[in-house]
């Protein structure tokens, strides 16, 4: 198979009609979870504890690092303007930042991986690695729009998204992937 072929098949499994399905409803489900359980802030208005934070790498797991991607992406959007958080670095920095929490761990790991002690245990530590790598992004977007300086941002969101991500990760994963193998709903396709 020529490159070409390569890049249009990856070109048709993002774009076809189950794909943006996917990548809607994975953004829209974050996004309200966001939302509705983020009233502890630890910078009001600007940076609350995100209970379900791990649920972009939960979508990368199972669905692929595009669904993942946008999971994150499309649910910061969402949660920012539909809580009145929106600022000048949601659409750059915190959309490529929590992102990544959904397409790093879909990239390396998928839920074949994530049904063992082992299993899990690995996508625990990549979805917070993904965590570690993100936030630095995320905190360079309250410095550079003025709202708070690096380091202080940098601290308010490893304590609003890391435990989260430790904790949630696999206790969901344990739970979740059982059940969508035993009522035959783990996805065939990853996009």
């Amino acid at each position: 198979m020529g490159v070409s072929a390569i890049f249009e098949r990856e070109k048709h499994k993002l774009t076809s009609s189950k794909a943006v399905s996917l990548m809607a409803v994975a953004g829209a489900v974050t996004g309200a979870g966001f939302l509705l359980t983020a009233p502890i802030p630890l910078a009001p208005g600007l940076i609350h504890l995100r209970i379900l934070a791990f649920l972009p790498a939960i979508f990368g797991i199972l669905y692929g690092p595009r669904v993942g991607f946008a999971s994150g992406a499309i649910g910061t959007l969402i949660w920012a303007l539909l809580g009145g958080y929106f600022n000048p670095a949601t659409p750059t920095f915190d959309l490529v930042g929590v992102g990544l929490w959904g397409a790093i761990p879909g990239i390396m790991l998928a839920a074949e991986d994530c049904k063992n002690r082992k299993g899990l245990i690995k996508a625990t530590a990549i979805s917070t690695i993904a965590v570690v790598i993100s936030l630095p992004i995320i905190a360079l977007g309250f410095e550079v729009v003025g709202l708070m300086p690096f380091f202080t941002a940098l601290i308010a969101l490893v304590l609003a998204d890391i435990p989260p991500m430790i904790i949630g990760t696999p206790l969901a994963l344990a739970a979740i992937i059982p059940v969508m193998e035993e009522r035959g709903l783990l996805p065939d396709e990853r996009y």
